[in-house]
């Protein structure tokens, strides 16, 4: 029984076995130049790299035009519930809500579009952002640790805890929940320093 039990709590299970991995879109092969902007083009907002901040929070305001002389695969567009990680230090991994969805992923980033039947987007957002991950990662990179680069099939191989559905769930949603929470009290620090740097303007001109 403690055997079972055991055996319970420490099964995983693969990546590739719950999410389809790709590598984003080589933007240059695809990008409308010269003469083809001319013709009929499929307009896109394109994401980049300084689109996703620390600890993953995606700026969908900085994301860039992108006209493209054919109409791209969705493989290659955001859906709700990806996953994308920087294939660059620091590997930054974000989550794609209803707001940023359809955006251009360009080769800097791996697409993680999980199964959510067999597994939760959050809670494997959760398992990308542990420092185990993390260290996996700089193990694997090629170059140096600080300018080298991943291959989206690391991603494949990684391991998960196959905890059930509804459990991971709940890590998500804690997950979510945090960040939030997180975003919340940064607007409000933001809020606050602007308000002191009113007050302390207002009281050097009054004591001049």
């Amino acid at each position: 029984m403690v055997e079972n039990h055991q055996n319970a709590i420490t099964k995983k299970m693969f990546l590739r076995d719950i999410a389809n991995i790709r590598t984003g879109l080589v933007t240059a092969r695809k990008q409308a130049k010269g003469p083809e902007i001319a013709k009929k083009t499929q307009e896109y907002r394109l994401l980049s790299l300084r689109c996703i901040k620390e600890p993953g929070v995606l700026d969908i305001s900085l994301a860039e035009p992108y006209l493209s002389k054919e109409t791209l695969k969705s493989d290659f567009l955001t859906k709700r519930g990806d996953i994308l990680v920087r294939l660059s230090a620091p590997y930054t991994a974000a989550l794609i809500d209803a707001e940023s969805e359809n955006f251009v992923v360009p080769s800097h980033f791996a697409i993680i579009r999980v199964d959510e039947a067999k597994a939760d987007p959050g809670y494997v957002l959760w398992v990308l952002r542990q420092r185990e991950t993390l260290q996996k990662i700089y193990k694997n990179v090629s170059g140096t640790v600080a300018f080298g680069t991943i291959n989206s099939s690391f991603f494949a191989e990684l391991s998960v805890n196959d905890l059930p559905l509804e459990k991971q769930r709940i890590v998500g949603a804690m997950l979510k929940l945090s960040e939030r929470e997180q975003s919340l009290l940064l607007e409000l620090a933001n809020a606050k320093a602007k308000l002191n740097e009113i007050a302390l303007h207002k009281a050097y001109t009054n004591l001049k």
